[in-house]
């Protein structure tokens, strides 16, 4: 019975993080969504950029040939100033675009993030990246800066030997966390914490620290690579985030009847300047992951440490049983986070879910050699 009500309890706990998760965010007031019909409206073509398509519709291409060996171009995104969350939807169509020598050298879509003032000091926040004729289909994210708030701006570039990339669908919104979520995510992480709890069960003379100590640990990895995770960008968990549509406009009937004026253009600085490539742009996210892509050679040795370190803790604290279950959830939760965000599952997972199995069999064999030990009676957890 007891298991079953872990379980069940387990379950609902999942439920409520997948709700709110896919209800952090709402539109904040004030700021329209910016599709690439209003850039068409404000940027011109510049030399190696193309407009395509009717003007409701457009499509942006960036040819690269025998005129123009690279393409790069940037446009302000109009009337949206320093912001903390921008939730962009894209389709990226590139066509027989080959690749330079290095990874980096396809096509790609950046959002700059201007930290004071359009044209200062920015950081660089890649969203897409295409090559060859692979479509990416309609994707979705909310980007964030680095040090918010900051003004966005769209980047574009081109850095194949030859071909097209075509950006046929854009829209860029500006985005709040919702109150519901700044407040249920305490009660999430309290509810995660008491689950672990009654997971581990009661220790006889160890009391109620030790318990809470190896739920923190386990809590505390689980934020770290599950969810929310080392990822910089923010995805939804297998669909769109839920957030409300654009708000109708509004009539004014208490104006004259006449024919509507021309809709006013936010020209300022909004057009296509051509730039030269900013090169390569430093991994983003967590310092774990850019360790994981700069050793990608040690990365099995990367993922034995990651479930060595927290099963031997929780082992030390709480003994074998409930340090290996806890480790093995943890385990199948990375995994399970990284596709329900749309990083996908290959053989490179199936590997790291077998060098997890090596950290935490490693784990409870170290733990079993401090067992016997002298002093293991006084410091380490009573096996039942």
């Amino acid at each position: 019975m007891r298991r079953l009500t872990l379980t069940g309890t387990f379950l609902l706990l999942l439920g409520a993080l997948y709700g709110f998760w896919q209800h952090r965010f709402e539109r904040a007031p004030g700021y329209p969504t910016v599709r690439l019909s209003d850039l068409r409206a404000i940027a011109s073509p510049a030399p190696g950029v193309e407009w395509l398509g009717p003007e409701t519709y457009p499509r942006l291409r960036l040819r690269v040939d025998q005129t123009h060996s690279k393409v790069v171009a940037r446009v302000d995104l109009p009337q949206i100033q320093a912001v903390s969350f921008l939730h962009v939807r894209f389709q990226v169509s590139p066509t027989d675009l080959m690749p330079g020598k290095e990874t980096w050298q396809d096509g790609r879509c950046v959002i700059e993030w201007h930290l004071q003032a359009r044209g200062s000091a920015w950081e660089n926040n890649p969203f897409c990246s295409a090559r060859h004729s692979e479509a990416s289909g309609i994707v979705e994210m909310v980007l964030r800066p680095d040090h918010p708030p900051a003004i966005p701006a769209l980047r574009l570039e081109n850095l194949g030997t030859s071909g097209d990339l075509e950006l046929s669908m854009f829209e860029a919104t500006v985005l709040r966390e919702r109150r519901v979520w700044k407040i249920s995510r305490w009660f999430l992480l309290a509810g995660w914490l008491a689950w672990a709890v009654a997971w581990i069960g009661p220790r006889g003379k160890t009391g109620r620290l030790r318990p809470l100590l190896a739920s923190a640990i386990w809590l505390v990895m689980g934020l770290y690579f599950v969810v929310p995770g080392p990822w910089k960008d923010v995805r939804s968990f297998a669909g769109p985030f839920q957030i409300s549509p654009d708000p109708p406009a509004v009539p004014d009937f208490s104006a004259p009847a006449s024919r509507p004026a021309a809709p006013a253009i936010y020209r300022s600085s909004a057009k296509f300047v051509v730039l030269e490539s900013v090169g390569k742009i430093p991994d983003q996210g967590d310092f774990t992951l850019r360790l994981k892509r700069y050793a990608a050679n040690a990365r099995p040795l990367l993922h034995i440490i990651l479930l060595f370190a927290p099963t031997l803790a929780m082992a030390c604290l709480v003994g074998r049983k409930p340090a290996r279950s806890l480790a093995v959830i943890l385990a199948l939760a990375i995994e399970t986070a990284q596709l329900a965000f749309g990083y996908g599952f290959d053989w490179v997972d199936v590997f790291d879910l077998a060098s997890d199995a090596v950290g935490i069999a490693l784990g409870l064999w170290l733990y079993g050699r401090l067992r016997q030990r002298e002093w293991s009676a006084t410091w380490l957890p009573r096996e039942s």
